[in-house]
């Protein structure tokens, strides 16, 4: 009799300590005691004598305990990456001088500068953390990767969990934010990596327009800080954005180039493997070491070593050594969006492609596995696109079949003529023009489409990942399933997918509370599209934009329609107080001023300081104070969002208190009469 499945150690072993990860994770997000890590470790001590008993064979067991020490260690790793996150080195206020390395530049989405310095001191202190410095126009000198930056500020200790999620500063190690308006002092040090990238960086801006320069550039280097607002987002809409993460799309071009061209120069198997992973490592430096790029160095030194060693490779031991090592060197890695739509992509891959592939085998060859390949990674990464963006393109499989064959070959000649032209400028202003013209067109022809309308919005539970997973993992053949027993699983675990979909829990109405710095906000669903109601001072989470979001409710004084420029919001109509000033529009948005009013089937009422929504039996206040102890006007709704300029929001529900400053975002969701808390795995949705 077959065997299920073939044991692959590193994905044993990479499922442990991931396992491990999510389990110390959920301790912190939840305020539980490290302590409870001894719960697993205990019951893993005690499973090891039957196992012993049972299996009888050394290495069996030492497979067993090796997994159980790998569980956790992830665990303890984690929880001593929050606890130490979330102590302080510095006192409680005061400006302090800050020094460091700089280790990266960017623009926030307000187009201002940031730097990110490492190895800082505080002082005479050393901080374990990065510091996050945002720069106004007038803050001092330029610098770059590698300079040593000099500073005074006022530190502010991020939190490690906000809206909800894992912090992406705590993901980055960053661990201190402030800004700073003058006195900001950088001194050139050399460094390898921040050379060569802005010796593209010239290469490009010196020879191209601005926005094709960016994305030339952002190609190269997964950096999109130069990029316009509109093509991102006409790229992101499209499906097409992981063009700028550099990964196995980009560095698996370059290995696949550099050994094309070793085996034509008869180069040695040894001596050729070497300089190929030198190389490609290299190159990730340039580009951050992020996530992607270290994943496809490591897949590509383990193909590398298997060819050197005539050994089959096997792409989901190379794939899980990757994550080992990632994960080894930060398990925050984990719960960051990249690392999920990274490693997703290539495991549907592995998992679907070559079944997808035969099930295509009427087109020919390289067309059929071009969309075989599209379609399998549309799978593979439409649960992260959801849980971690909320959305994913409509029209991402037919780009991504018509454009990567194209923008892949672009890409090769691109980076081979950026690096020359780094190298030798003249060769630079003759060459790029004319060899960028492609791209050009595609970007033009993206950003014109826009393909607003092509993003499916959704609602995919982290809960719902444990039945996708095995209708991927029995789709895949990697199973030795009877056929009838695979499509029997497959069946069952679609239907409840199904059921669920179609189940009043899933599309019942809910709301979703956001605290920030500044206040708070609700984002109500009633069944006919999202309502947002949110303060005119709120200062916190800024991405609403990528939600479908049917109409906002400002909450506040006079100078309300300020906080929808902040947030970048679009939407069908506001709705403002009576006795608010009143502006028939604001942008394209037109204005309703009235104090009682429906939208989307929901009751809205300002009373007082209170906004009242009321939707299916169920009622929330959000409350408005400038001042006063937390709790001091509460409304007799079932929830009271309470809300306090410059000082975050509690919300109340009945005896509990949750403190959104530092909790984030909580979700509750209507099931029959009642309205329960829907918490979900904390995972982090990126920058």
């Amino acid at each position: 009799m077959k065997k299920p499945f073939n044991l692959r150690l590193p994905v044993l072993y990479a499922a442990a300590l991931i396992a491990g990860i999510v389990y110390s994770a959920v301790l912190a997000y939840f305020g539980l005691s490290g302590l409870f890590i001894l719960i697993p470790a205990l019951l893993f001590a005690a499973a090891c004598i039957p196992v012993v008993i049972i299996k009888g064979r050394a290495a069996g067991t030492l497979i067993f305990i090796f997994a159980a020490v790998l569980f956790v260690v992830g665990a303890i790793y984690t929880y001593a990456e929050y606890f130490l996150f979330t102590q302080t080195e510095l006192p409680p206020a005061g400006s302090v001088k800050i020094t460091g390395n700089v280790v990266e530049t960017g623009l926030t989405s307000e187009g201002s500068r940031y730097v990110i310095i490492g190895n800082a001191y505080a002082g005479d202190i050393k901080l374990r953390g990065k510091v996050v410095a945002y720069l106004s126009d007038t803050a001092g000198d330029y610098c770059g990767r590698g300079y040593l930056a000099t500073f005074n500020a006022n530190l502010e200790k991020q939190n490690f969990f906000a809206f909800g999620e894992i912090n992406y500063n705590a993901v980055r190690g960053v661990k201190y934010s402030c800004s700073v308006s003058e006195g900001f002092t950088a001194q050139y040090r050399f460094s390898l990596f921040g050379t060569v990238a802005e010796a593209m960086e010239r290469a490009l801006f010196d020879n191209l327009a601005p926005n094709t320069a960016g994305v030339c550039f952002a190609m190269l280097t997964g950096n999109t800080q130069s990029i316009s607002a509109d093509t991102l987002t006409a790229f992101r809409n499209g499906g097409i954005a992981h063009i700028f993460a550099v990964s196995g799309l980009h560095i698996g071009v370059i290995y696949g180039a550099l050994t094309f061209i070793f085996k034509k120069a008869g180069v040695n198997r040894f001596a050729g493997a070497a300089v190929k992973i030198t190389l490609i490592a290299l190159y990730a430096g340039v580009c951050g070491f992020s996530p992607s790029s270290v994943r496809a160095v490591i897949v590509c030194s383990v193909s590398s070593a298997a060819a050197c060693c005539r050994r089959k490779y096997d792409g989901l031991n190379a794939l899980s050594l990757a994550a080992l090592v990632l994960l080894a060197i930060n398990p925050l890695d984990l719960f960051d969006a990249g690392f999920l739509l990274s490693f997703g992509g290539v495991l549907g891959i592995i998992m679907l492609g070559g079944g997808i592939r035969r099930a295509l085998f009427f087109l020919p060859k390289k067309p059929g596995g071009a969309l075989a390949t599209a379609i399998s990674v549309q799978i593979a990464t439409a649960p992260a696109l959801l849980t971690s963006f909320g959305k994913v393109s409509a029209v991402g499989l037919l780009l991504n079949v018509a454009f990567i064959p194209v923008i892949s070959a672009i890409y090769v000649v691109v980076f081979v003529c950026t690096a020359l032209g780094a190298l030798f400028p003249a060769l630079a202003s003759a060459v790029l023009p004319s060899v960028c013209l492609p791209l050009e067109f595609i970007i033009n022809l993206v950003t014109a489409a826009g393909f607003d309308n092509a993003a499916l919005t959704g609602d995919f539970s982290d809960w719902l990942f444990l039945p996708f997973v095995i209708i991927v993992a029995a789709l895949s053949g990697k199973i030795n399933l009877r056929a009838l027993t695979r499509v029997s699983a497959c069946f069952f675990f679609a239907t409840l997918l199904l059921i669920y979909a179609a189940s009043p829990a899933a599309n019942a109405p809910r709301f979703v509370f956001y605290g920030g710095y500044s206040g708070g906000c609700a984002l109500i669903n009633a069944g006919s599209g999202n309502v947002l109601v949110v303060t005119d001072d709120y200062k916190g989470r800024d991405n609403f934009a990528d939600l479908d979001i049917r109409a906002v409710v400002v909450a506040g004084g006079e100078d309300n329609l300020s906080v929808l420029s902040y947030l970048g919001i679009k939407c069908e109509r506001a709705y403002v107080r009576g006795g608010a000033v009143q502006v028939p529009w604001f942008g394209d948005i037109p204005i309703t001023y009235a104090d009682e009013f429906e939208c989307s089937g929901i009751k809205f009422t300002f009373e007082g300081n209170a906004l009242t929504a009321r939707v299916n039996g169920v009622s929330l206040a959000v409350v408005l104070s400038r001042g006063g102890q937390y709790g001091a006007d509460l409304t007799s709704a079932d929830f009271n969002l309470y809300c306090r300029y410059y000082d975050g929001a509690i919300l109340f529900n009945g005896n509990k208190n949750y403190a959104l400053k530092i909790c984030g975002k909580m979700t509750y969701v209507f099931k029959g009469r009642g309205y329960y808390p829907s918490f979900a795995v904390p995972h982090c949705g990126g920058n």
